[in-house]
């Protein structure tokens, strides 16, 4: 028998996403792409900032040494270190590990899962041969080096290259590092042989929030995968399951992840004026897959059920599936293991390429 989640606030109501705010249904394809720049506008005013702007002019990709990587000997993939500079008139550059299977037929381009949790060093070779083993390549980075990963310090995020270039607008961490996500898609543009065209997006917990940020702001990432991103990624404000992560601690603890006023909504999650189904829905009709943990309260595994759930309203509404509003559920708790990997690389080859997908994406262990 599945259990019945408690929620803190059993009352709340998701806003309606194909309600414009004036109260007027959502109609016609032309009217969603309005609505959807509403459903920006809270998030970015309230709760990460303003997203930096997109720099002009291609980006610069260089190779920084030969491939030689931590698993050289491994016979699925060669190892690349690469450079990319996303600024003309600056030498910052964004460091990249690029994994590219090694494929009899080299025509074909290959897609691309880029990960931003190098910083963590999560993704070990174990990981990258799992990838590359199956037929993608793999780009990982570390997002502090966009923006640095100090949890009390918005001087912090100030002072980084992305901040100097931008005093202007008032972003927190995971709008900068979702900023980080896109510029390596456009390096990956650059490179030959890579699929720009199938880029999966993916990150574990605040990791896992900037990746569900960058595939909802930036529709070139043709699928999106948080895994145990919680309050801030995938995890619901409103709807609070026992033992969720509130928003009065994440902007206590981490305040400089967030806008400077967002920590105003402090046991007042009620009066926001979004959920993360609005993230969700932003990525429609591209398919976004959470992957979570049944031991993983605090990051609220019931209340990403419910916004999911919200959010397939758009997903029919733009003729796509409800299963590309999916979820992936494992026993365990707060990590990113072989069985999230899995799970994400069987969605992409029944997405991208029609293979049988051995788990039911519109699963919930959940009595909802």
């Amino acid at each position: 028998m599945k259990p019945t989640p408690v929620f803190k606030n059993p009352g709340a109501k998701l806003q309606d996403l194909l309600r414009f705010d004036s109260g007027t249904p959502v109609l016609t394809a032309e009217d969603w792409r309005r609505r959807r720049l509403e459903l920006i506008k809270p998030l970015q005013d309230i709760c990460y900032g303003p997203m930096p702007p997109t720099p002009e002019g291609r980006p610069r990709v260089v190779t920084t040494k030969p491939g030689k990587g931590a698993f050289r000997n491994a016979p699925s993939a060669t190892h690349a270190r690469l450079v990319t500079f996303p600024f003309a008139d600056s030498d910052y550059g964004i460091l990249l590990d690029l994994y590219t299977p090694i494929k009899a037929d080299s025509e074909s381009p290959t897609p691309v899962v880029i990960c931003g949790d190098g910083c963590w060093q999560r993704v070990t070779p174990e990981f990258a041969e799992l990838v590359t083993g199956r037929g993608y390549a793999l780009c990982v980075f570390d997002r502090t080096t966009v923006s640095p990963d100090i949890g009390e310090s918005h001087e912090a995020v100030r002072g980084s290259v992305l901040g100097r270039r931008h005093p202007e607008l008032e972003f927190g961490a995971i709008a900068g590092w979702a900023w980080g996500f896109s510029r390596v898609l456009d390096a990956i543009q650059e490179i030959k042989g890579l699929d720009a065209s199938r880029v999966a997006v993916c990150g574990h917990s605040r990791g896992g929030k900037a990746a569900l940020l960058a595939g909802a702001f930036d529709e070139r990432f043709a699928t999106v995968f948080p895994n145990g991103s919680g309050s801030g990624g995938s995890g619901s404000w409103l709807l609070q399951a026992q033992g969720a992560e509130p928003l009065e601690v994440i902007t206590r603890v981490f305040p400089s992840w967030f806008t400077p006023g967002f920590a105003a909504y402090a046991r007042r999650e009620t009066e926001l004026p979004f959920d993360s189904h609005y993230l969700k829905a932003l990525c429609a009709p591209r398919p976004v897959v959470s992957t979570e943990a049944l031991g993983d309260l605090w990051a609220n595994p019931a209340g990403a059920c419910v916004t999911h759930a919200a959010a397939r309203e758009v997903y029919r509404f733009l003729g796509g599936r409800d299963a590309h509003a999916g979820m992936h559920f494992r026993n365990g708790g707060h990590e990113h293991g072989i069985p999230d990997w899995t799970a994400m690389l069987d969605y992409c080859d029944w997405h991208y390429f029609g293979k049988p997908l051995p788990w039911d994406p519109l699963y919930t262990p959940f009595a909802l």
